[in-house]
């Protein structure tokens, strides 16, 4: 059985500038904002928030795998929560509770049910989809929010690792199964993507691996990637315009945002790159690299990294 990655909040939590904490503004303060890149997240819909549709709808294509319909929509609230984070405008939260590219466009595709249950064949058949339309759409990225006990050999694995060899930046939840070793979901276990685990930070603000954010090994391999916010993060809503919600769910679109960013300044980069340069300028968090990977990701040394006269990216 798969099912989505996060953690409800009750209540509607105080929002920590997490844009902030990621140094996310020095690309938007130079216009770098996901403008002209297409990010495709297979979830549980997304439905048409003013945050993605006022002034230009940047809801360019949707699909349901399980019922064919293309408007888009979605009743649970996962999907639209995990676009917010990625690609959510803050138009009306005056600009708050902004995504982190918040220019970018989003392809949905519903794989995953109402209530939060997806199953095998649903998922390579998103999967398919985005292979599919990859070059019609543009398709740079795609980010997945869900997660399934690992097998050997796994389907929804291989399907990720299709998908990266096709050029897309496959981001991928590590799933909420921690604090113990080997918990790490798929297709989140395969070391061919980028996986994401979940911080928060103490009340030094030191940055600590939350327990719930799953662990590797995985067959030898450690996961996750690299660590992003997971904790109360507040998003765009269904039943509201914003809600509060936690989990590595919110953590994977993070970093599929960060990745637009990249893409919009640099479109020529290929997955393997952008993989290399976010985890090679990643900050230590601690020492387990099966908790918090290489650390976490610090978008201030990517940007200035592209901005070095001898780069080479």
């Amino acid at each position: 059985m798969i099912s989505w990655i996060a953690i409800n909040n009750r209540k509607f939590a105080l929002m920590k500038n997490e844009r902030n904490r990621l140094s996310i503004d020095i690309f938007h303060k130079n216009n770098i904002k996901g403008q002209n890149v297409n990010v495709a997240v297979i979830d549980t819909g997304i439905k048409a928030h003013l945050d993605f549709v006022l002034v230009k709808n940047r809801i360019i294509e949707f699909w349901d795998v399980q019922k064919g319909n293309v408007m888009p929509y979605d009743v649970n609230g996962h999907g639209t929560a995990v676009c917010g984070i990625l690609a959510g405008c803050g138009l009306i939260s005056g600009g708050k509770f902004a995504g982190i590219a918040p220019n970018a466009n989003i392809i949905g595709v519903k794989a995953i049910s109402d209530d939060g249950i997806g199953d095998t064949k649903s998922i390579l058949e998103g999967m398919h989809y985005v292979s599919q339309n990859k070059d019609r759409l543009d398709i740079r990225v795609v980010c997945m929010s869900f997660g399934s006990e690992p097998e050997f050999p796994d389907p929804i694995m291989r399907g990720a690792e299709i998908l990266w060899n096709q050029g897309i930046v496959v981001v991928a939840s590590g799933g909420n199964d921690g604090p113990n070793s080997g918990t790490i979901r798929s297709p989140g276990a395969t070391p061919s993507i980028l996986t994401v685990g979940g911080v928060d930070w103490d009340i030094n603000d030191v940055p600590f691996v939350v327990d719930f954010s799953s662990r590797g090994p995985w067959r030898g391999f450690s996961r996750p990637d690299i660590v992003a916010p997971a904790v109360n993060i507040t998003t765009t809503g269904v039943q509201s315009h914003y809600t509060v919600m936690s989990g590595t769910s919110m953590s994977a679109p993070m970093i599929a945002g960060i990745v637009a960013l990249m893409l919009c300044m640099r479109p020529k980069l290929n997955p393997n790159k952008i993989k290399e340069i976010l985890l090679s300028s990643a900050t230590f968090v601690d020492n387990d690299k099966n908790a918090s990977g290489w650390g976490l990701v610090d978008v201030d040394k990517v940007f200035k990294q592209f901005l070095s006269a001898d780069s080479t990216v």
